[in-house]
């Protein structure tokens, strides 16, 4: 009984520091975090989840005062390392919004950078895309601490209205 108290009552220990790509410099999270950090892993060149996910973050962003809007960010990890730059990435994710960071790496950074959380991708030959491959990837919004420890999080967000309900119950 006493385990089971403790195991559900533990703070939770999933994340942790990493660094990444962002516009050609080395971007560090520890470096640079905000009280509450949103973390999403995708590409630029997703046809589906990841712009939707991006919007919805964006719109939720703009329900939020200024005060709030100091104290998060959103960080996008793309996973395409074969084809999105530093700069690509980067401009994607400014497209959505001018405060968020787009950030990439090599192949092992990125790896590095997102097994912390428990993200993931697989990257696939697929003829009958417009790309010819696709990437399967975590389709989730992570909710980092200032340590960069996962707080809360929200699978397939498609909603602004969660996403920032999410922000303000952990800001």
């Amino acid at each position: 009984m006493a385990f089971l108290l403790w195991y559900t009552q533990r703070p939770p220990t999933m994340g942790g520091d990493f660094k990444l790509n962002h516009n050609g410099k080395t971007w560090q999270f520890s470096e640079n975090a905000k009280k509450l950090n949103l973390l999403y892993v995708g590409y630029a060149k997703c046809p589906d989840v990841c712009p939707m996910a991006l919007s919805y973050s964006a719109q939720a962003f703009k329900q939020l005062t200024d005060k709030e809007r100091e104290n998060v960010q959103l960080i996008f990890i793309s996973v395409d390392a074969e084809n999105d730059t530093a700069e690509s990435v980067s401009v994607y994710a400014h497209q959505f919004n001018p405060e968020f960071i787009g950030l990439t790496g090599t192949t092992a950074e990125i790896d590095a950078a997102i097994k912390p959380f428990g993200a993931s991708y697989i990257v696939e030959k697929d003829p009958k895309s417009y790309l010819g491959y696709s990437i399967s990837h975590t389709d989730r919004v992570f909710f980092l601490n200032k340590k960069g420890i996962v707080v809360d999080s929200i699978q397939s967000p498609r909603s602004a209205d969660e996403i920032t309900t999410k922000i303000k119950e952990n800001l």
